[in-house]
């Protein structure tokens, strides 16, 4: 019911809203304006701008964008075979997976530490609405299907974003349903990966229909994927025989409905459906990545799976001066892995998380010099977990279901004012945030309490079109780690003074950028420098239980980066050139002495675990016409991840990933030969502890056909 109140006054509101909006008389052409923005290839305008609306005041140029932001096309996505967030963090400099327990969880990194229990450091954003799992930082498996563009933005983020976004936000922009015209979208893929015994096949379409013109339209968007598995399964230790062939295949689902409602020119209100069913057969996690396998499953089945539903609300209205947005959304999964442990046992996790999400934003949108943002965010959720541990020969049954609730709200806003005619403009930001928190298990409850105010400044001098040079300092919070009693018992089995409920997480991001292009827009560059504190660092410690790991806030850290973009479009007509990359330095800068005498790894002036010391990745796109109304379409790309230093004290090795893209089109359609990890990289990427060739690996090598037919 409380959830039904909250909603109905966000309905109310936007209804007031537009009604009001009815009296309005919002010109045509600046509707029209907004509606290119939100169209065509980058969100381009007819100046050729790359058009972003990551800073919520409207629709700016990527250029002029005080920010660490990156903006991806759709379709450009496509041409570069980036279907998930796994292939986009390639492209984001300091970007890695931190951690994949399957095709279901997965969780990523963004200038630093981030372990894979906590809430999330980055925020997920699926067009307005939030993506978060209560204690559980995974990324939502969202595919690329009908994707029309995803915003990056590096750094903290929590003075314009309700989640908070301590290291910094993903935005997934989808198309909308096109109230004039139909449309529609089909493609199919099929493919080999080394080592399967069979083929990886799917496809997916889109179609927008017009249902009251200039009015009400629905878009319908989903598609499936079947993926071979290419791990082997030993019912005992590995002796070059096994037992089942293939076992790790995987299977993927997603339909997402959307409708949009434009009763006037200035207002929209957008209702959506987004249900996401990744499921693996057993997990990311192998005895071995070359060759891949299983070992002392005992003929038992490990599986992965998930199953998550998201419904939003979202009302808009723009007036002369401002527009106020609503977004309502209510999130559902069930997701969870079991892992056989031979002769007889396995360790199960499920989860089954709720959150609900309003968050309410006006912001200015004058063409003036004073640009504001205000906005409000509650969140209400929980995040119900099944845990167990039987292994009945020991004989040992741990039994640690737990739950972990949150209700918290959040007031945030960002000020800015454009001096010397917008050459100079200064900007503060600030967010003020409360949380009631409580573990819950069947021994009892412990409740927390926080709150936490964060912080931006920022100083941008745009002296031309073509350059952009900015100096900030943000600060930002993440909410305190809930764990298990019988983690909390593991930890101090190995020395480890910790709690069921950490402190919160704080850091603090002092930065440098600069964006520069050249006058004929060829060459574009971008630089920034970076250098981030942590205070009160969450991460991962080995636990004195064989298996079982916890957390702790054990110190304070120091992160230091340079993050380098470079686009070219080459003299040669069609070839354009593409490089991101990433140097980091992060160190311990005090560390608890109780858990470095517990923990020797973890100490003053030691690495950060978990932390790429560097990453990049290299594009060469290249269009031409061939003839007869057909182009050609390629793109190859070298991308490159750097070591890291694990907790256990094992260095996961660098690895070097090569993909590409070959196709042709013609009018509406295209037909493409794809290529992942051409090089066929095993990895590991993350190293487990069966041993140095343990852990979680790139997809071997994978090859296959793409068609895809588009309207027009």
């Amino acid at each position: 019911m409380r959830y039904l109140r909250v909603a109905t006054a966000a309905a109310a509101i936007a209804a007031s809203l537009a009604a009001t909006a009815q009296a309005q008389d919002v010109e045509a052409q600046n509707s029209a304006a907004v509606d290119g923005q939100a169209e065509g290839r980058f969100a381009e305008v007819a100046s050729g701008e790359i058009v972003v609306t990551a800073q919520k005041t409207g629709a700016q140029s990527l250029q002029e964008v005080p920010l660490a932001i990156q903006a991806f096309d759709g379709e450009e996505l496509k041409e570069r075979n980036i279907t998930t967030i796994g292939d986009l963090v390639s492209s984001v400099p300091g970007a890695q997976e931190g951690f994949r327990q399957s095709n279901a969880s997965r969780f990523y990194n963004l200038r630093g530490n981030v372990t894979q229990n906590g809430d999330s450091p980055i925020g997920y954003y699926l067009d307005e609405t939030p993506f978060i799992v209560t204690n559980f930082g995974i990324a939502p498996p969202v595919r690329f299907i009908d994707i029309d563009r995803v915003e990056v933005l590096r750094g903290p983020q929590g003075t314009l974003y309700g989640q908070g976004s301590s290291g910094g936000v993903f935005i997934f922009h989808t198309r909308d349903p096109d109230l004039n015209d139909v449309e529609y979208a089909f493609e199919a893929e099929a493919s080999k990966t080394v080592g399967a015994s069979r083929l990886n096949y799917g496809s997916a379409a889109a179609v927008s229909v017009p249902l009251i013109e200039d009015r009400l339209a629905v878009r319908v968007s989903g598609g499936f994927s079947r993926d071979a598995g290419y791990a082997d399964a030993y019912f005992g230790p590995y002796d070059g025989t096994p037992d089942q062939t293939n076992v790790n295949s995987a299977k993927n689902e997603d339909i997402r409905v959307v409708a949009l409602f434009r009763p006037w020119d200035n207002v929209d209100v957008r209702a959506q459906y987004w249900n996401f069913r990744p499921r693996q057969n057993f997990t990311g996690f192998t005895a071995s990545v070359e060759p891949p396998y299983f070992e002392n499953t005992a003929g038992q089945d490990g599986y992965s799976t998930g199953d998550f539903t998201l419904l939003s609300l979202t009302a808009s209205a723009e007036f002369d001066a401002f527009t106020v947005t609503s977004a309502t959304s209510h999130l559902e999964g069930d997701f969870g892995i079991n892992i056989p442990i031979s002769p007889a046992g396995s360790f199960s996790s499920q989860f089954f998380p709720k959150m609900f999400a309003q968050e309410v934003r006006v912001n200015s949108n004058s063409r003036g010099p004073l640009h504001w943002l205000v906005g409000a965010a509650y969140q209400d959720g929980e995040g119900p977990q099944d845990n167990a541990l039987d292994l009945p020969l020991v004989p040992l049954l741990i039994d640690a279901d737990n739950n972990t609730l949150t209700e918290n709200w959040a007031l945030f806003g960002e000020l800015s004012y454009e001096l010397f005619d917008g050459k100079l403009v200064p900007l503060v930001g600030l967010r003020t945030y409360h949380d009631k928190r409580a573990f819950e298990d069947n021994t009892g409850t412990v409740p927390t309490k926080k709150s936490k105010q964060t912080w931006r400044l920022n100083l941008s001098y745009l002296p031309t079109d073509d350059l952009t040079m900015f100096v900030s300092a943000a600060t930002g919070f993440r909410p305190g780690i809930v764990q298990s009693r019988v983690q909390v018992q593991s930890l101090e089995m190995a020395g480890v003074p910790v709690s069921v409920a950490l402190e919160p997480e704080s850091s603090k991001n002092y930065e440098f950028g600069l964006k520069w292009r050249s006058p004929d827009r060829a060459l574009n560059v971008g630089l920034n420098l970076y250098h981030l504190k942590y205070t009160n660092l969450q991460t991962s410690v080995t636990g004195g239980i064989d298996g079982v790991d916890g957390f702790a806030n054990f110190g304070d850290a120091t992160t230091k980066g340079i993050d380098l973009e470079v686009r070219w479009r080459t003299p040669v007509d069609g070839l354009h050139l593409g490089f991101v990359g990433n140097i980091n330095d992060s160190e311990y800068d005090t560390v608890n002495p109780v858990i470095a005498a517990a923990q020797p790894l973890l100490r003053p002036g030691t690495r950060m675990t978990n932390t790429l010391d560097k990453n990049f990745r290299v594009d060469a796109n290249y269009n031409t016409e061939l003839g007869a109304g057909f182009e050609g379409f390629g793109n190859l790309a070298l991308s490159h991840s750097g070591d890291r230093l694990q907790a256990s004290g094992v260095v996961a090795q660098p690895y070097d990933l090569l993909s590409l893209t070959l196709g042709v089109r013609r009018n509406n359609w295209e037909l493409a030969l794809i290529g992942n990890n051409l090089t066929d990289e095993r990895g590991p990427t993350f190293v487990g502890t069966n041993g140095p060739l343990s852990g979680s690996g790139p997809t071997p090598r994978t090859v296959g056909l793409r068609f895809r037919l588009l309207s027009q």
